[in-house]
């Protein structure tokens, strides 16, 4: 990136498509001839967002930048100290646009926050272009997939009816098809072609709770219970929380065709923690719940509770 104190918008490390459309759709929607915004990514494109532009024909958003050297941020997808780097300077954030719980608020003191209890920032990113009636057909196209890709087509536990209603709206301008949604939710299956430990890193998260920092790894794939190693998956949840000195460390795995998920602890005090949270008298290696779990719905609010 060659321009100096550039306007950016941007997501957190290692972004999902949601966060990547998000940045992307901003970024147009906020440009004009006189201020022109810029998304960029920090870390890296995972496979099933670098299917969906490909798809579309879209351009990667910069991955060459310094922090340093920007003028002003716009925050989506996150508003959390624990998923940005350190020295992220929280103070150029002028806007914020998230649908995660229990956000930072206080180290954004300059920013609009638009914090939505929904299934995909997306969802509140596509209602803004139609606030404004600006029919970017690529643009909705892109918001389109990264609904359907955070509410795993609907089937989420945090799908709103808001969600559907601004697919809906999408798809009666643009033709998203269910043949291309299911090659797009296929890619996340990649990741268990890597190491464990690369494959836990690729969406791991660390969040501040009422019991300290708890790091919580969540891999979403089609047919996750074949393809997984329960006992490699739990050394490299280890291997992360020693790195990341974390005494609580758990993962969290969504098998997309069961509709089931597998959750495991790194240590004794973490999967006593996943007692609590699940009210189970004892927890068995895997754990199988016959449900869908995610980390903004079936962790985190019970981690800003007293469970313990």
């Amino acid at each position: 990136m060659n321009n100096y104190h550039s306007n950016i918008v941007t997501s957190y490390p290692n972004p999902d498509t949601d966060g990547v459309a998000c940045s992307i759709a901003m970024a147009n929607l906020l440009s004009s001839p006189k201020e022109e915004w810029i998304p960029i990514i920090i870390g890296s494109l995972g496979p099933e967002a670098e299917f969906v532009l490909n798809h579309l024909e879209m351009a990667i958003p910069d991955q060459t930048f310094l922090l340093s050297e920007m003028k002003s941020i716009v925050l989506v997808d996150t508003h959390h100290k624990a998923q940005l780097p350190p020295d992220f300077p929280f103070e150029l954030v002028v806007s914020i646009v998230d649908h995660h719980p229990n956000g930072d608020k206080i180290l954004f003191p300059n920013a609009a926050i638009v914090n939505e209890k929904v299934g995909a920032a997306a969802s509140l990113v596509a209602q803004m272009y139609f606030e404004k009636q600006i029919i970017d057909k690529d643009i909705l196209s892109l918001l389109g997939f990264a609904i359907l890709s955070n509410t795993l087509n609907f089937s989420a536990p945090s799908t709103a009816e808001f969600d559907k209603d601004m697919f809906n709206k999408i798809t009666n301008l643009v033709s998203i098809s269910a043949e291309v949604t299911e090659k797009m939710l296929e890619q996340r299956s990649i990741v268990l072609k890597k190491d464990m430990y690369s494959a836990l890193c690729s969406d791991f998260k660390v969040f501040d709770t009422k019991h300290g920092n708890v790091g919580i790894s969540q891999i979403e794939a089609y047919n996750l219970e074949s393809l997984i190693d329960i006992s490699k998956t739990v050394t490299a949840l280890q291997h992360i929380a020693e790195e990341k000195q974390l005494s609580l460390c758990l993962f969290n795995g969504v098998d997309i065709k069961s509709k089931r998920s597998v959750v495991l602890g790194s240590n004794k005090e973490s999967k006593k923690l996943l007692c609590a949270i699940f009210q189970l008298d004892k927890f068995d290696e895997p754990q199988i719940f016959d449900r869908i779990l995610l980390r903004k719905t079936d962790f985190i609010p019970h981690l800003n509770t007293e469970l313990i």
